[in-house]
C-alpha cells in the first residue's frame, strides 16, 4: 500500500564522496527517508521536518564497497528534485520498490556479477551516479570514485586489471571518443559500461563498441519521476536501431500517446510528488500511466527520442526550464518583456547548451541579461562557462499570438565563417605560446594574453577535462595540465613548465640515450646469456625463443650508432666541423683501444692453445670484429656526413647510400673465395662479406643517420614521438610481411633463419629501434607522471644508454680472459668474476657520475 504522507526527513549536504555515499546507504538499510541537498530547499513540508541544516560531508575519494539490499516496501526511501517549467522545482517521492525495481532490471539487463569494479565516473550525489552505486553494491562488487573524470586514469587502471566496468554520461563519453588513443587496448579489459540518459548519436554509439570490444555497453532513457524506463544493449543491438533509446524490460511498459508523448507505468514510476503539506499527489493518471512531455515513437518494441514538447533544456544532464529561467532573469533586473528569450542551442560536445537571444533595442543591455543569466543558471547548478551563448537578434520569432518560438531560436544562430580565423597577434615566449596553442584546440583561434588564464577564455569544468586530455596526450608537464585545472594564467604555466619541464632538446636527447640503452643491453644479453641458460641446462630450450632477441644487438645497435651520429654531431659537420673531428677521433680512440685490448687477449689465448707463434694471417684475423666495423665506421663518418650535408639531401642521399652498400656486399658475396686467402688480405675479405661486412651493416647505419637528422630537426616532442613510434610500426610489419611471404613464418623463429641476416630482416631490426625511438620520447614527455621507480628505471636506461660505446666496446673482453684463467687453471667461478668484476666496477663508476651529472643524487625527482 502506498505513502498518502510524508512524516520524516534526514537532508544530506550534496557532495560527491564516499562519505556521501556511506550515509546514504546507512539511510537505505534504516529505511530512513532522506533528501540531498545542493541550496536551500524552499520547500515549506521538508524545512518543517528538517529544519536543521545537514552536516558537513567529509570528502574522500577512492574505493568503496557497500551493502545494499533490494527492498521492495512502499515506504518512502528519498524524495528527490526536478525542474520544470512552472518555476519552482518538484519534490518527487521515490519509494524503496521503485529504487529496487531499476536495481534488478538493470543488473539483469547489464549480466553483473560480484566480480565487478567499476569507475564511477559521475557524481554520486545525482539520481545517475547514485543508481550506480547502488546496482555495483547489490551485486556484491567494488567501484572506485575519482576526483574527477580521467580517462587516462582510467586507462592504467584497466591496463593494470584494477577496473572492469565504467560509468559515465554522453558527455564525458564524447570526450574519449574524440581521443580514442588515450584507452587504446585498455578498452579490451571492460566488461560493463552504463551510459547516461543524454541524446547520443548512433555514431557515437558504435564508437564506443570499437573502443570497448569485449564489454556489456548499455544507455538507459528515463525520468527523475521513472528512473532507466528503456535499455538499448549497444554492444549487441542492431545497426538500424542504434539510433534508439531501446525497450522496456520487467514490469515497465510504454505507449504513445494521441500528441506523440511517451507514456510510462510500471513499478518504478515514482508514487507521486511532496506538497506544501506533505501529502503526496499520485503523478500518474487513473490508468497508471505517467504521461511525460518527452516526444517519442515506439516501433517494433523500440522506443525512438524526438525531443521534448515542452520548453526544458539539458545541459549536461541537468534538466533546466526555459520559460520559468527567463521568469528568473526578469526577475534580477526587471528586464521588458520581449527584450529577450531563452531555448536550446546545439553544442557538439554537451549535446544541449542554453541559447540566450537578446533583442537589439536602446534601453537594452546584452552583457547585463548574460550575467543575470548566469546568475540564473548557477542558481540551478548549472556552471554557466561554455554552456551559454549569447546572440544578438533584431526580433525574436514568436507566433501569430505573440508567443516566442523557443525552437527557431537557434536558426538565428549565426554561421562561422569559413575556414579558420587568425586571432589577434600578441607577444607571447615561446613557453607561452606552446600551451597558448593547446588552449585554441578546445576555446577556438581567439586572442590569448599573459594574464588570461584558461577559464577567462570561456573553458568550463567540461572543457577543462578536454583540454587536459589534449595537453596529457601532447605530453605537457603534469605541473602544466594541473595548473590549467586550477586557472592558472599564461604566465604562471610557462613559468611551471619551465621550471617542471624539459625542454624540447632534453626530452630528445634522453630518449636516444634510452634507445641506446636498451640496445646495448641486449647485445650484453645476447653474449652473455647462453653461457647462463647452459650452466641452467636451458640452451636448447631458451634458444628459438631467445634467438630473435639475441639476433638484435648487431643490427639495432648500427642503427642507433646512426641515429647518435644524425642527432648529436651532424647539425653541426658544416658549422663546426673541428668540434665534431674531435668527437669523433675521440671515439675512435676508445673504440680502437678495446679492438687492441680484445685482440691482445684473443691472441694470448690462441698462443696459450697452440703453444707456438701465430703466423700473420691469425695476427690479422684477431682484429676482426664488430668492433673494428665501427673504427672504419668512425674514420669515415665526417667525410659522408660533410658530403650528405652540403648537398641538402640529406633523406634521399641516406636511403641511396644504404641501397649501394647493400647492392655492394651482395655483388661480393660470390666473388670471393670460400676458403682461406692464407695471409692478412683474410681480414679485408671478412670486412666485405663476412658476419660484421662493413657494406651491409653500414647501410644500417646509413638508415639510423637518416632517422637521426629528422629527430634533430624537430621542434615538437610529442609530435615527433607519434610520427617515429607509428612509422616505425609500420615498416617493421612490412619487413616482417615479406620475410614470411619469402621464407615463411618458420624463417622469422628460426634464430639463424634467413630472415635475419636478410635485407628485409635488417630493415626490421631498423625500424624496430626507430619505433622504440617514439616510445621512449613518449615516455619522458610525460616524466613527471610517472611512478618514482619507474623514473628510476628509466635514468637507468639513459645512463646506459650514455655509456654504451664504452660498455659495447669493452665487454667483449670478459668472456675470453675468463676463458684463459680457466686455461690457466683457475676455478670458473674465480676465473670469470674476476674480469667480469672489473669490467662492472669500471662502468659503474662511470654510470655514478653520468647520474650526477644528469640527474643529481636524487633517485626520484
Amino acid at each position: 500500500m502506498s505513502v498518502s504522507r510524508l512524516d520524516h526527513l534526514v537532508r544530506i549536504r550534496a557532495k560527491n564522496s564516499l562519505s556521501f555515499l556511506e550515509k546514504a546507504f546507512e539511510l537505505y538499510s534504516r529505511s530512513t527517508p532522506f533528501c540531498i541537498e545542493r541550496d536551500t530547499i524552499e520547500h515549506p513540508a521538508i524545512q518543517a521536518m528538517s529544519p536543521q541544516d545537514p552536516e558537513p560531508v567529509e570528502e574522500r575519494f577512492g574505493w568503496g564497497q557497500l551493502n545494499y539490499k533490494p527492498d521492495f516496501s512502499e515506504a518512502i526511501a528519498q524524495i528527490v528534485f526536478t525542474s520544470g517549467t512552472e518555476g519552482r522545482p518538484k519534490a518527487i517521492a521515490i519509494t524503496h520498490r521503485n529504487l529496487a525495481d531499476v536495481v534488478v532490471r538493470l543488473n539483469r539487463v547489464m549480466e553483473v556479477d560480484d566480480s565487478i569494479r567499476e569507475y564511477i565516473g559521475v557524481p554520486v550525489t545525482y539520481s545517475f551516479g547514485l543508481g550506480r552505486a547502488r546496482a555495483v553494491a547489490a551485486a556484491g562488487g567494488a567501484f572506485f570514485l575519482p576526483e574527477r573524470f580521467d580517462p587516462s586514469e582510467i586507462a592504467r587502471m584497466a591496463a593494470a586489471g584494477e577496473i572492469n566496468a565504467i560509468s559515465a554520461v554522453p558527455a564525458l563519453w564524447r570526450l574519449v571518443l574524440a581521443n580514442p588513443g588515450i584507452i587504446g587496448d585498455a578498452g579490451r579489459a571492460i566488461r560493463w559500461i552504463e551510459i547516461g540518459s543524454q541524446a547520443m548519436s548512433a555514431e557515437e554509439k558504435a564508437g564506443m563498441r570499437r573502443l570497448f570490444p569485449n564489454a556489456r555497453i548499455v544507455q538507459h532513457y528515463g525520468l527523475t519521476e521513472a528512473s532507466r524506463t528503456t535499455f538499448l544493449c549497444i554492444d549487441s543491438a542492431p545497426d538500424d536501431v542504434l539510433g534508439s533509446v531501446g525497450d522496456p524490460t520487467g514490469e515497465v511498459e510504454i505507449e504513445i500517446g494521441p500528441d506523440g508523448s511517451i507514456r510510462i507505468r510500471g513499478p518504478h514510476v515514482a508514487t507521486g510528488t511532496v506538497t506544501d503539506d506533505g501529502a503526496i499527489l499520485p503523478l500518474v493518471d487513473g490508468d497508471g500511466w505517467l504521461v511525460t512531455k518527452d516526444q517519442g515513437r515506439y516501433e517494433d518494441g523500440v522506443l525512438w527520442y524526438d525531443g521534448r514538447l515542452d520548453d526544458q533544456i539539458n545541459v549536461a544532464g541537468i534538466k533546466v526550464g526555459a520559460e520559468a529561467l527567463e521568469a528568473r532573469v526578469r526577475e534580477l533586473i526587471h528586464a521588458k518583456p520581449g527584450s529577450f528569450a531563452i531555448g536550446a542551442g546545439s553544442d557538439a560536445l554537451r549535446g544541449e547548451i542554453v541559447l540566450l537571444a537578446v533583442v537589439q533595442m536602446p534601453d537594452v543591455n546584452p552583457a547585463l541579461v548574460e550575467e543575470a543569466t548566469r546568475i540564473a543558471l548557477r542558481e540551478r547548478g548549472v556552471e554557466a562557462d561554455g554552456a551559454l551563448r549569447r546572440i544578438e537578434v533584431s526580433q525574436l520569432p514568436t507566433t501569430g499570438t505573440d508567443k516566442v518560438q523557443r525552437r527557431r531560436l537557434r536558426d538565428l544562430v549565426p554561421v562561422p565563417p569559413a575556414g579558420p580565423v587568425q586571432a589577434e597577434q600578441v607577444d607571447l615566449s615561446p613557453e607561452q605560446a606552446r600551451i597558448a596553442k593547446a588552449w585554441r584546440r578546445v576555446v577556438g583561434d581567439t586572442l590569448i594574453r599573459p594574464d588570461d588564464s584558461f577559464y577567462d577564455l570561456g573553458g568550463d569544468s567540461l572543457s577543462a577535462m578536454q583540454i587536459g586530455l589534449t595537453m596529457e596526450s601532447d605530453g605537457y608537464p603534469n605541473a602544466v595540465v594541473k595548473g590549467t585545472l586550477e586557472g592558472r594564467t599564461l604566465a604562471e604555466l610557462a613559468g611551471a613548465e619551465v621550471r617542471d619541464g624539459f625542454p624540447d632538446a632534453t626530452i630528445r636527447s634522453w630518449a636516444l640515450n634510452l634507445v641506446r640503452g636498451l640496445m646495448v643491453l641486449s647485445v650484453l644479453f645476447a653474449h652473455w646469456a647462453p653461457g647462463v641458460f647452459a650452466r641452467l641446462g636451458l640452451e636448447e630450450a631458451t634458444a628459438r625463443i631467445m634467438g630473435p632477441f639475441y639476433r638484435m644487438g648487431t643490427p639495432g645497435f648500427a642503427t642507433v650508432f646512426g641515429l647518435g651520429l644524425g642527432f648529436f654531431l651532424f647539425p653541426n659537420v658544416l658549422d663546426r666541423p673541428a668540434a665534431v673531428r674531435r668527437r669523433l677521433r675521440q671515439s675512435w680512440l676508445l673504440v680502437g683501444a678495446a679492438a687492441l685490448l680484445l685482440a691482445l687477449v684473443l691472441g694470448l689465448r690462441l698462443k696459450l692453445y697452440q703453444g707456438h707463434m701465430l703466423s700473420a694471417e691469425q695476427i690479422a684475423v684477431l682484429f676482426y670484429g664488430v668492433l673494428t666495423f665501427y673504427l672504419v665506421a668512425l674514420a669515415l663518418a665526417f667525410p659522408v656526413m660533410r658530403l650528405i650535408a652540403r648537398r641538402d639531401r640529406p633523406y634521399a642521399d641516406c636511403l641511396l647510400g644504404a641501397v649501394l652498400l647493400w647492392s655492394v656486399y651482395l655483388m661480393l658475396r660470390p666473388l670471393m673465395p670460400p676458403d682461406s686467402l692464407g695471409s692478412p688480405l683474410e681480414l679485408l675479405k671478412l670486412l666485405a662479406v663476412g658476419h660484421y661486412s662493413v657494406p651491409r651493416i653500414g647501410g644500417l647505419v646509413l638508415l639510423g643517420l637518416a632517422a637521426g637528422i629528422w629527430y634533430a630537426r624537430q621542434t615538437e616532442a610529442a609530435k615527433a614521438a607519434r610520427t617515429a613510434a607509428v612509422t616505425g610500426a609500420g615498416i617493421a610489419a612490412v619487413a616482417v610481411l615479406i620475410g614470411i611471404e619469402h621464407g615463411g613464418i618458420q624463417a622469422l623463429a628460426d634464430p639463424l633463419g634467413g630472415f635475419h641476416r636478410s635485407l628485409a630482416g635488417y630493415v626490421f631490426y631498423a625500424a624496430l629501434v626507430v619505433t622504440l625511438l617514439g616510445l621512449a620520447t613518449r615516455a619522458i614527455s610525460h616524466w613527471s607522471s610517472w611512478p618514482g621507480g619507474v623514473r628510476t628505471g628509466l635514468k637507468f636506461l639513459i645512463v646506459t644508454g650514455a655509456l654504451a660505446l664504452p660498455i659495447y666496446a669493452f665487454h667483449g673482453a670478459v668472456i675470453p680472459v675468463a676463458d684463459i684463467g680457466k686455461d690457466l687453471g683457475v676455478p670458473g667461478g674465480i676465473a670469470i668474476a674476476v674480469p667480469m668484476g672489473l669490467f662492472l666496477s669500471g662502468i659503474g663508476w662511470l654510470g655514478l657520475r653520468v647520474w650526477r651529472m644528469y640527474f643529481g643524487v636524487s633517485v626520484n625527482n
